[in-house]
């Protein structure tokens, strides 16, 4: 356990205390740390390094912090006024606003630094053209960049050609036969790129029919069945007269139109396919016990098929039209009679009650009240959902319809397996749906004698004393006893002999007393095996007693006690009552002696 008796005594801080800094909120744990930081930070602020020295414990704003006994600490590595380092405060909205502007301030310097870098580098790839054009011009000479000397050379000498022409016929007669020359050489050209151009496209052509006079005759030593060729007759026919100019298109006309009738036949291929997997597939499903070694794919189609064969074989769909006038006659009269029986089980349960009750309204149960036990339905959703199937079985009158008439059979056919399996759990259902004792529960109510109105109702005994408890566990076996033997005329038994052995050996004298009053109450007549405790309390309801003495395992004597009409007591020597141990000090019964008390 924490000893709290230090921080409720401690001084109180001083003007100048570092506690005096903080702001508590108000709370209910507020007067505890206010004490917890008293205790443990309860420093006094000072200036100067003086003032630190004569202080038992302070703090100056450099960071120095004297201890008690004379242990001195040192921190100056951050600032008292560093806001970013402070950690206490109602909320952090003031830190965090802080750490936003820095954030702000820095990305600002980084941007600035960033167009900064961008300046220096353009700046530094201008620089590098630069160089390089001042290296190109220092290594160029003056011939290379003095243009008009060089232009000027051209214009002379072709001043000079032309003199020449013009003042030469023969010259000029020579210029034109080459002019000439040139052009017929360009018109020679050209017709040769052409000539040239027509063999090649020729060639291509030479080899695109070699090809096809290939595929032709491949074509023609393949095999083609009439029918095949019947339709391509048909094809042909209908594309009109054939000639080289048309063959290739009329062929891949055909070509085309046996691609879409070849797709359009794998198209109903795989619904035929996916149709008949999607009937073997249901088939399994409907008929697990039936299909378990098939495999649902194209390759299990025999397996399916010889079934089929040896169902009609069989003749199934013959017996069917007698399955379905089974199932609406014979099946149906099943479920009745399952269904009356148990109306006829809860109704037995009501009319059995009604003959206890009929008991227990000739004794009163307390001073002017009687008690009687009224019949409530659990309504337990097992049994509901049981009775609800049969509802819907036989809710529904005889139908052609064989999906109807299948679905009846389905729900049929869930209640049998469970009503016929040997399983734990559908045992257990078993037992719940077919004992209709345990589709009800039984209500002690305690109405007043005259008027008839409630005046207690037992559920149980929870909330009830172990008397009560006992008196109306009592109450109703004697009354459903009253019940078995009291005959068809409802009257009081002419006989009822009750024997109760090792009775009342461990229940106080109170409840025996308790329960032979109900007994007699109802007329019975009592033979009690008690032991030696209880006597006492028996007394007054009994007519004789005698003593058992069991020696050994084979040996037994009697001895007869005789009987007080008036005094309703046995006569004991008083000798013999006191040495008769007290209930509350009684020991657990011998088996060797006892004592039988008989009422008359």
């Amino acid at each position: 356990m924490r000893n709290n008796e230090q921080a409720l005594t401690a001084r109180e801080p001083g003007s100048a205390s570092l506690l005096h800094k903080l702001e508590l909120r108000d709370h209910a744990l507020v007067g505890w740390l206010r004490r917890e930081l008293g205790k443990r930070f309860d420093y006094d602020c000072v200036d100067s390094a003086t003032a630190l020295r004569h202080a038992e414990r302070a703090i100056t704003r450099e960071g120095q912090v004297k201890h008690p006994g004379e242990r001195y600490e040192k921190d100056d590595r951050h600032a008292v006024g560093d806001r970013r380092r402070w950690l206490l405060g109602f909320d952090n909205r003031d830190k965090l606003e802080l750490f936003e502007r820095e954030a702000i301030a820095l990305a600002q310097r980084i941007a600035a630094c960033d167009a900064d870098v961008a300046d220096l580098r353009a700046r530094r790839e201008r620089d590098g053209a630069r160089r390089l054009a001042q290296h190109t011009l220092a290594n160029l000479g003056w011939e290379e960049i003095d243009v008009a000397a060089q232009l000027q050379r051209l214009d002379d000498i072709a001043s000079a050609l032309r003199q020449l022409r013009e003042g030469d016929a023969n010259l000029r007669a020579l210029g034109e036969a080459i002019d000439r020359t040139r052009g017929d050489l360009e018109q020679a050209k050209r017709t040769f790129e052409g000539v040239r151009t027509e063999r090649i496209a020729r060639g291509v052509e030479r080899t695109r029919l070699e090809e096809q006079r290939l595929q032709c005759a491949d074509a023609d030593a393949r095999v083609v069945t009439p029918l095949q060729r019947q339709g391509l007759d048909e094809r042909l026919g209908n594309l009109g007269a054939l000639s080289l100019d048309n063959l290739e298109a009329h062929f891949r006309q055909i070509g085309n139109a046996i691609i879409e009738q070849t797709s359009a036949s794998d198209s109903e291929h795989n619904r035929l396919e996916q149709l008949l997997l999607g009937c073997f597939r249901r088939y399994s499903q409907q008929w697990p016990e039936d299909s378990g070694d098939f495999t649902v794919s194209l390759a299990g189609t025999e397996d399916f098929l010889a079934r089929l064969q040896r169902l009609e074989r069989d003749g199934l769909p013959q017996h069917e039209a007698r399955f379905f006038d089974l199932l609406q006659s014979q099946s149906k009269n099943n479920l009745l009679a399952l269904q009356r029986y148990t109306a006829e089980a809860r109704k037995s349960i009501a009319q059995r009650l009604d003959e206890v009750n009929a008991s227990l309204e000739q004794v009163p149960f307390n001073h002017g009240t009687l008690l009687t036990i009224e019949l409530s339905d659990r309504r337990l959703p097992e049994v509901l959902d049981f009775h609800q199937r049969l509802r819907d079985v036989l809710g529904h009158h005889q139908t052609e319809q064989r999906d109807v008439a299948e679905q009846q059979f389905a729900v049929l056919r869930e209640v049998v397996r469970k009503l016929g399996s040997a399983e734990g759990e559908d045992k257990r259902w078993r037992e719940l749906v077919l004992d209709v004792r345990l589709h009800v529960e039984f209500v002690g109510v305690e109405l007043d004698t005259a008027t008839r109105q409630q005046v207690e109702i037992y559920r149980s005994g929870a909330g009830k004393s172990g008397g009560q408890r006992q008196k109306l566990a009592t109450t109703c076996l004697a009354a459903a006893l009253r019940y078995q033997l009291g005959g068809k005329d409802g009257e009081l038994p002419r006989y009822a002999a009750v024997v109760l052995d090792e009775a009342f050996d461990k229940a106080d004298n109170e409840f025996t007393a308790l329960a032979m009053n109900i007994f007699e109450n109802f007329s019975f007549q009592m033979v009690v095996a008690t032991p030696l405790k209880s006597v006492m309390t028996l007394e007054p309801f009994i007519g004789g007693a005698c003593f058992v003495e069991i020696s050994g395992r084979h040996d037994s004597g009697v001895l007869l006690i005789e009987y007080d009409e008036q005094a309703r007591r046995l006569k004991l020597p008083e000798r013999s009552r006191s040495a008769v141990p007290a209930p509350a000090a009684a020991t657990e019964p011998s088996a060797d002696d006892g004592v039988a008390p008989v009422t008359p």
